[in-house]
């Protein structure tokens, strides 16, 4: 049967065209960046294009079966939500019915529906009137999938996923508790095979996940497991800032972070049927196999991995600071000047004693701690503390910013020792071998080890 996949280049399209292939299917790829041919088709649903033209040129390449997994997540001035995701694909499927094109399969999103939530969500709404357009188009054999959070090699999402799980300290929307069920592109791909080969005709919607629904805070979490990192630090953050923060991220060269993004997110992002297992004819395969079988690629590498001699000469360094600033403050407070800058601070007398013995405790706690018991949080309170004595400093005391030698701006290299100790990956790092992907073929995900 020759395919045409729409979006070949993307990490659905391509992960579909592979499984097409591995099943004696022949591909015709549709893509931008791809130039016309026999078995290839330059597809930009920017333009708009007849559906009788779409016609001659199905016709042209003989296709039998169409699959379409363009998509978009953040709309922009080149790419919009209702030519990408509504207006280029429905010229496409009238072009196909008259083509006499057998069956066409549309990758929607989970989400999509006929509700007030998704017809207030610009992305799920350009999605549903496309699927809605396809399913009218009878007798033309139809199919609309519906997955979960998709991830796998070129997932834009995953590699968001494995960049946030990678930081030392992972900010939540809430508590992190929204549901999803992210499957393998892998096995989205093996699913979409099977329905173009199904015999009867599918003409029906597919909610499909992996076989787990999870929290996302969970999901993170497996992430962090798959690449290798110990354990982190959860910050939740009210809904309001997180929606400010992918407000102000819509501006940067990014294509996944949006305030669409996290309101389907907070919808969450779990099947009510899961269909996935009766279009693979087996269970799916659950998150830490598949992040095993193609290990997960954050956008932005944060891992460090020190040596363990390295490691130890740095923690050295930073126990004795905190150290060291603990001795001279506790037996040269006036020589020290650390009770005129308690002072300077409003902590004069009676107080700036109690402040200077909390200060001091604190600095040995924590060089102490450095030394024998290195944890995560403890990095964190460092930062805190480096941050906190530098600003205090520097609005008591203005002309410390000014001291040609520098006493606050040491400061800062300082931090960024703590962050780099904070994000320093375990010594096993060190030894991970070179990550493997393999191509998708049938039960890939159950056979690979």
């Amino acid at each position: 049967m020759r395919v045409l996949v729409c979006g070949a280049t993307g990490c659905v399209g391509s992960a579909v065209a592979s499984a097409l292939r591995s099943r004696g299917h022949q591909v015709v790829l549709g893509a931008r960046g791809v130039s016309d041919g026999p078995n290839a088709l330059r597809i930009d649903f920017m333009r708009p294009v007849a559906p009788a033209e779409w016609a001659v040129r199905l016709r042209e390449r003989r296709v039998d079966a169409v699959v379409n997994c363009v998509g978009i997540l953040i709309p922009g001035r080149a790419q919009s939500f209702e030519r990408v995701h509504t207006l280029g694909p429905i010229e496409l499927f009238r072009g196909a019915a008259a083509a006499g094109v057998r069956r066409v399969l549309q990758v929607s999103a989970l989400g999509v529906r006929d509700d007030a939530r998704s017809l207030a969500t610009p992305y799920l709404h350009s999605k549903l009137r496309a699927d809605d357009a396809l399913a009218g188009l009878s007798p033309l054999q139809w199919a609309v999938l519906r997955p979960s959070l998709v991830y796998g090699p070129g997932s834009q999402s995953g590699r968001l996923f494995a960049t946030l799980a990678s930081l030392p300290l992972i900010g939540l929307p809430g508590r992190g508790t929204q549901r999803v069920a992210p499957l393998h592109v892998f096995e989205l791909a093996e699913a979409i095979a099977r329905l173009i080969e199904q015999p009867a005709a599918p003409d029906a919607v597919f909610e499909i996940g992996g076989p787990q629904a999870i929290s996302y805070r969970a999901m993170l979490a497996g992430y962090r497991k798959a690449l290798g990192l110990g354990e982190a630090q959860w910050l939740p953050a009210p809904m309001a800032l997180m929606m400010l923060g992918a407000w102000l991220a819509e501006a940067l060269p990014q294509k996944v972070f949006s305030r669409d993004t996290l309101r389907m997110l907070e919808c969450g992002s779990v099947p009510a049927r899961n269909d996935l297992p009766a279009l693979l004819g087996r269970a799916p395969s659950g998150l830490t196999h598949g992040l095993g079988v193609s290990p997960p690629e954050p956008l932005v590498e944060l891992g460090v991995a020190l040596s363990s001699p390295v490691a130890f000469a740095l923690r050295a360094s930073l126990a004795f600071m905190w150290l060291y600033t603990a001795l001279i403050s506790a037996l040269l407070p006036h020589q020290s000047g650390v009770l005129t800058l308690l002072a300077r601070c409003g902590f004069g007398g009676a107080f700036g004693v109690a402040a200077l013995v909390f200060s001091c405790t604190l600095n040995i706690a924590l060089g102490t701690l450095t030394l024998v018991r290195p944890r995560p949080w403890l990095y964190a309170i460092q930062a805190i503390a480096v941050v906190g004595y530098t600003l205090t400093a520097a609005i008591n005391m203005p002309e410390l910013t000014i001291d040609h030698c520098g006493p606050l701006v040491k400061n800062v290299p300082v931090l960024m020792v703590v962050l780099l100790l904070w994000m320093t990956a375990p010594a096993r790092m060190l030894r991970r071998t070179p990550r493997r992907v393999v191509a998708p073929e049938r039960g890939l995900l159950r056979k690979a080890v």
